[in-house]
């Protein structure tokens, strides 16, 4: 479940950025047929729940979404101290038998990575914190399944006195606003108050949206919005489609009226927008109602239609399909991750000798990476980000933590041969460390000029 949760928080982020220019593009859109909006929440769609994407030059998804940085690094955060214990440790082969997973260090060599105790599992943000997150999500789906459930089966249960009046259409006294319900045979159902000029339009209107599947699309966006209800872009996403779908519809309806047909159709808006009895909350989530989003919208927008011109109409579409090659698609891998990757090794500067560390180990926990750059290192780790300084024969040093752009956990000086015997120099007593545990004279300290200090 906790992968389920982490690919939708993935898909979810992604498709944020085409839910942004979709809404851009709505607003550009004023004057295109209003099905172009309804298929730019199609993509959408497409986004929301493919979990696979390919790669291309032209995606406009930030590298740090479409290529799942930010979650992987978010996830592999240590939320507590840990040890790193190599295989020449007498702590290794106990860690390995407690389960710990051997790492390579990408030089021949293997390390474990456990707790400060030095066998149990590290706690992780992905094993700590996203179970629960995990939980959270799949509650907010159950309670949203049970709500809908429930209101739609109270809807049905008035709609069993509905009188039929031909066909698929239906009466029932405990409506006042038509609306489609049903998916496999769909069924219109209208208030027995409705007059005759006014159905006619209704039923234009809701066998509009049978004929072009709209009850299948609400449906299907609906159980998106349910899935990603944690993102409020989605939320909004899935109400402004309800609403293009039904400026959509009103459209493919008045193409063909005269300009008073048209007025005596937004009267029947208004009409079946008053007083309704139909419960609202399945309104919103399942049937598709005449009259009951958007009133001062669609009425503005049947009053003032004109015929998409030609020159409005292909543009549109080629916005639509460019939309989607750039959105529904993954920048490519950078070169230079590999960089990043266990044993290897970063471009050659100078290397680091004890002087330097006792020197450096002046600035205490202000200490951070870019203090260590200038000097050739290794990286390794798995989960954790480490470099290592290799200083001579008997010392070398460990630097580890989540990201660079990060405090280090610890910055730690150890022997070569026995890296559990280590201090970590933020601590101080570095000369004596040294002194203790050296085979080979280095300068003493008061020969140091502190004055260099960064």
């Amino acid at each position: 479940m906790n992968g389920l949760f982490l690919q939708i928080v993935k898909m979810s982020l992604s498709a944020t950025w085409l839910i942004l220019a979709v809404l851009i593009l709505r607003l550009v859109f004023k004057k295109a047929p209003k099905w172009i909006n309804v298929l730019l929440w199609g993509i959408v769609a497409i986004r929301l729940i493919c979990p696979l994407s390919i790669e291309s030059p032209v995606s406009l998804i930030p590298d740090f979404a479409g290529s799942d940085k930010l979650v992987s690094e978010w996830t592999d955060d240590y939320i507590e101290e840990v040890s790193i214990i190599h295989d020449n440790s007498l702590d290794y082969d106990a860690a390995v038998t407690a389960g710990r997973e051997p790492i390579s260090d990408g030089s021949g060599g293997y390390y474990v990575i456990t707790k400060y105790d030095q066998l149990g599992e590290p706690a992780t943000v992905e094993n700590t914190v996203v179970p629960v997150l995990s939980f959270i999500w799949v509650s907010g789906v159950v309670i949203l399944l049970i709500y809908t459930v429930i209101s739609y089966l109270k809807l049905r249960h008035k709609l069993n006195t509905a009188v039929l009046y031909q066909d698929n259409i239906y009466q029932s006294e405990h409506v006042s606003s038509p609306f489609v319900m049903g998916i496999i045979k769909p069924r219109i159902y209208l208030p027995f108050k409705l007059d005759g000029q006014n159905m006619a339009y209704v039923v234009a209107h809701e066998m509009m949206h049978i004929r072009y599947k709209d009850n299948w699309w609400k449906l299907i966006g609906f159980l998106i919005f349910m899935t990603h209800w944690f993102n409020p872009l989605v939320l909004l996403a899935y109400v402004l489609l309800c609403r293009d779908i039904e400026l959509a519809c009103d459209e493919r309806v008045i193409k063909e009226l005269n300009n008073e047909q048209r007025a005596d159709y937004t009267q029947a808006l208004v009409n079946c927008s008053v007083n309704h009895r139909v419960n609202r909350r399945v309104v919103s989530t399942y049937p598709l109602a005449f009259g009951e989003l958007g009133v001062k919208e669609r009425v503005k927008s049947v009053l003032n239609y004109k015929k998409p011109a030609f020159w409005i109409v292909i543009p549109a579409v080629v916005i639509c399909v460019v939309v989607a090659v750039c959105f529904l698609t993954n920048p490519p891998a950078k070169e230079d991750d590999s960089s990043f990757l266990p044993g290897t090794q970063i471009d050659e500067t100078n290397k680091l000798s004890l002087n330097d560390v006792i020197i450096l180990s002046q600035n205490g926990y202000n200490l951070t990476w870019s203090d260590f750059e200038q000097y050739d290192f290794t990286e390794t780790g798995s989960g954790l980000y480490i470099r290592v300084y290799e200083i001579d024969e008997d010392f070398s040093l460990w630097i580890g933590g989540g990201q660079p752009d990060k405090d280090p956990m610890y910055i730690y000086l150890a022997l070569t041969d026995d890296s559990d015997t280590r201090i970590d120099i933020r601590d101080g007593g570095v000369t004596e460390f040294i002194s203790e545990y050296t085979s080979a004279s280095i300068e003493s300290v008061e020969e140091i000029d502190f004055g260099i200090l960064p």
